[in-house]
């Protein structure tokens, strides 16, 4: 059976091996200094032996862990040249062979010197490859924090340019609100802001519409009223059709019409608000269409009367509508009508047609008032 080393504690061979002459432990040649080629001594003890040997008062020197190979033949010459002086005590070592005074604990596993720098190697290729990582992550970092940096710049400068935009609206808004010193501008502000509200109620009114000069009696049905009218203008009304139908403001007891020489008062206009706009414009179109109707056949006491149907219109612009109907009347423009809230103008047929909004309009268009409708 193979015998194990006392030293490294693995197999060795027959040919690899030395044996103690005082306790018979095997150990290979390079784990206890021998040459590893040459005749085998006939005297040798192992270092655990010698260890035991008193020599200069220093019995306790341990067995050395790491051991030097001996590489040729010819180190082994030169040192045999200059033999090492031994002590009277210790055992004589024949002349060939070479001993290195190096115990090693015999509880451990003494590895060769050969194996060390194979180990450092492989560590400095590790230490190196762990800093290519490190200093490829540095680069990483640096390039992450330029681009932080680029970004933070680029924000800044945007939050400049929006300061620098807020504080000129802010500027502007300060400088609008402060009373101008110009009063036009505050006039034509002004201006602007009672024709958007004109405007606006002119929208609310655009299912509405004004029949005037309808005589008016004690219990009358103005609901009733509106669909005979209706029905003689050729539409058909129903209930459902009709929101609201009631005479305008109060009864005109002093009020006469300015084209009868009696005393007999003026009846007021029926306002109706019908629940569809196409009603309405059918109606519109059928007073346009049957120009001069009069409320005969409608059941009414007294002679029939023509009535008027049009579209209501805000007050403002009931008063523009009358100052633009008598400057038309001064300067000879024929047409003059509504349409939607917008108050219309027209010389003569084939001319376009112009829209009034302002007094300035009429001027503008047609020329100066000089005598104002009330």
């Amino acid at each position: 059976m193979p015998a194990k080393c006392g030293g490294c504690g693995k197999f060795v061979s027959a040919n690899e091996s030395t044996k103690c002459t005082k306790c018979g432990s095997v150990y290979h040649r390079a784990c206890v200094g021998l040459p590893a080629k040459g005749p085998a001594t006939t005297i040798w003890q192992c270092p655990e032996c010698r260890r035991n040997v008193r020599r200069d008062n220093k019995a306790d020197t341990p067995v050395r862990g790491l051991v030097m190979e001996l590489q040729t033949e010819e180190s082994v010459g030169v040192q045999l040249s200059t033999p090492p002086s031994i002590p009277t005590s210790a055992p004589v070592t024949p002349v060939g062979t070479l001993q290195l005074d190096r115990p090693a604990s015999p509880s451990s596993a003494v590895a060769p010197l050969h194996d060390f720098p194979q180990d450092v190697g492989s560590a400095l290729r590790m230490v190196v490859e762990e800093l290519r990582t490190l200093r490829f992550e540095v680069s990483e970092l640096r390039r992450d924090v330029a681009d932080l940096k680029s970004s933070n710049e680029s924000c800044h400068i945007r939050m400049d340019g929006i300061e620098s935009r807020l504080e000129v609206l802010e500027k502007r808004q300060i400088e609008g609100c402060a009373p101008s010193g110009d009063p036009r501008a505050m006039e034509s502000v002004v201006e602007q802001l009672r024709q958007d509200l004109n405007d606006r109620d002119q929208e609310l009114m655009a299912n509405d519409v004004v029949i005037a000069n309808v005589p008016e009696s004690q219990g009358e049905n103005p609901t009733h009223l509106l669909q005979l009218i209706a029905t003689k203008l050729g539409v058909s009304l129903e209930d459902r059709d009709i929101v609201c139908a009631e005479r305008a403001g109060g009864r005109h007891i002093t009020a006469t019409s300015p084209s009868s020489t009696s005393a007999e008062p003026r009846p007021r206009p029926i306002m109706a608000r019908l629940a569809r706009r196409d009603q309405r414009d059918a109606i519109l179109n059928g007073a346009r269409v049957r120009r001069g109707a009069t409320t005969e056949n409608l059941g009414l006491a007294g002679k029939p009367v023509r009535f008027y149907v049009n579209e209501r219109l805000t007050k403002r612009n009931q008063q523009l509508f009358r100052q633009t109907r008598a400057a038309a009347g001064m300067h000879g423009w024929r047409f003059v009508w509504s349409k939607r809230g917008r108050i219309l103008v027209r010389n003569k047929p084939g001319d376009p047609t112009l829209r009034i909004t302002s007094v300035e309009d009429i001027t503008k268009f047609i020329g100066p008032l000089s005598v104002t409708n009330e």
